[in-house]
């Protein structure tokens, strides 16, 4: 039987396909690709996973550093840019288009991450299960490393409506927090030439200790929080976090 439709489905491979790619400049990119290297502590010819990995804006940098990537994705539109700009630079990248819930490696990586906040695109349980599918594909040892937006720094900079233009695009978002189930409920409206466009977005945020919470119910220890950006201690007002977790040895 067919899943239900998500917020998320064909919202990557539509408008915000061109507002991603025009968001992070190759400069940013490389500096975020040298903290999450740093940060997963490892060496040249490890193997990483990239989940979800978008267009590539991280794996690829990171190939170029001497690692063996894998990026998985469901939005086939920025995997087929990856593979391009991968070719173009001649490195060697597997590419895999799949539901990130649904990966099912096993205990083939030195180490993973889950970057720009993707980690609360779904309900609790799932958010729980996927952690555990990344446990699975570590071997005993490896790193998880998740970065996202601090609920704590979030509510307190809280707004209802915010106008900007990303990648060349005017979007408008209209936001509201949703405190039971401790997502952002956002309506961004898309003004683009041939009209307006619409999309609803729910994402659940977290905070250090939810995200402390979350790793340790699928399984992870030793988890360890970092403030970016610059990359720095974390506390309650860092507007982003990075949380560093390993696979037990045993």
């Amino acid at each position: 039987m067919a899943r239900k439709a998500e917020w998320f489905d064909g919202f990557f491979d539509a408008t915000y396909g061109k507002v991603l790619a025009g968001t992070f400049d190759e400069e940013r990119s490389i500096e975020q690709a040298r903290v999450v290297r740093r940060l997963l502590g490892v060496r040249k010819g490890a193997k990483v996973l990239d989940v979800p990995c978008g267009i590539g804006r991280l794996t690829i940098p990171l190939a170029e550093m001497g690692l063996a990537m894998t990026g998985v994705d469901f939005a086939a539109g920025y995997l087929r840019r990856g593979r391009r700009e991968a070719r173009k630079r001649g490195l060697d990248v597997r590419f895999v288009c799949r539901d990130m819930r649904e990966s099912d490696f096993h205990e083939e990586f030195d180490a993973a991450f889950n970057y720009f906040g993707s980690i609360g695109y779904f309900r609790e349980a799932e958010n729980v299960a996927f952690c555990r599918r990344v446990l699975h594909a570590l071997r005993p040892g490896g790193r998880f490393l998740v970065e996202g937006m601090n609920r704590s720094w979030l509510l307190s900079h809280f707004v209802s409506r915010k106008d900007g233009t990303y990648g060349g695009i005017a979007i408008t978002h209209e936001n509201r927090w949703d405190a039971a189930a401790e997502r952002v409920e956002s309506d961004w409206t898309f003004h683009l030439p041939a009209g307006d466009v619409k999309h609803h977005i729910s994402m659940c945020v977290y905070n250090g200790a939810g995200i402390r919470r979350l790793l340790r119910a699928a399984g992870f220890r030793d988890i360890r929080l970092h403030g970016w950006s610059p990359l720095k201690r974390f506390t309650r007002h860092s507007r982003r976090f990075l949380a560093v977790a390993t696979r037990p040895q045993s």
